[in-house]
């Protein structure tokens, strides 16, 4: 067992409402939003292709550490740096499992702000199907 495995049974995994508008940019990768599917304290899961790309346009394995931006909205982003746990490959592209780096960097924390804002909006907040 790696001690990502330990990790990701350690942190509450929350997934992502299509209502907020969270997605993930790999700047190597270019400006693409990327889909996020779940969020711990200690990673994040996401998709890594678009549509119509091919696995051989962005080559990443398990151990890369690769530069990541975090965007709250379309223009709002936390940097960050992670480290590829797991790939997936899935009928619409690979999907990916990371784990944060420099965990005790402004960055994480804001991330981790980010997290404890959901963990107390999720009893309490609402969809108004009107306005969705």
């Amino acid at each position: 067992m790696s001690p990502f495995d330990a990790d990701r049974r350690s942190a509450r995994r929350r997934p992502i409402l299509a209502t907020f508008a969270v997605f993930v940019v790999i700047p190597k990768k270019g400006l693409h939003r990327l889909e996020v599917r779940d969020m711990s304290e200690n990673g994040i899961g996401f998709d890594v292709d678009i549509e119509g790309e091919s696995v051989t346009d962005f080559p990443i394995k398990i151990g890369d550490s690769i530069d990541f931006r975090f965007y709250l909205n379309h223009s709002l982003f936390i940097p960050m740096k992670i480290k590829i746990r797991r790939i997936e490959d899935h009928p619409m592209g690979r999907r990916a499992g990371a784990e944060f780096l420099e965990k005790r960097s402004p960055s994480h924390k804001a991330f981790l702000g980010f997290l404890n804002l959901l963990d107390h909006m999720v009893d309490v907040v609402q969809i108004d199907a009107e306005q969705g």
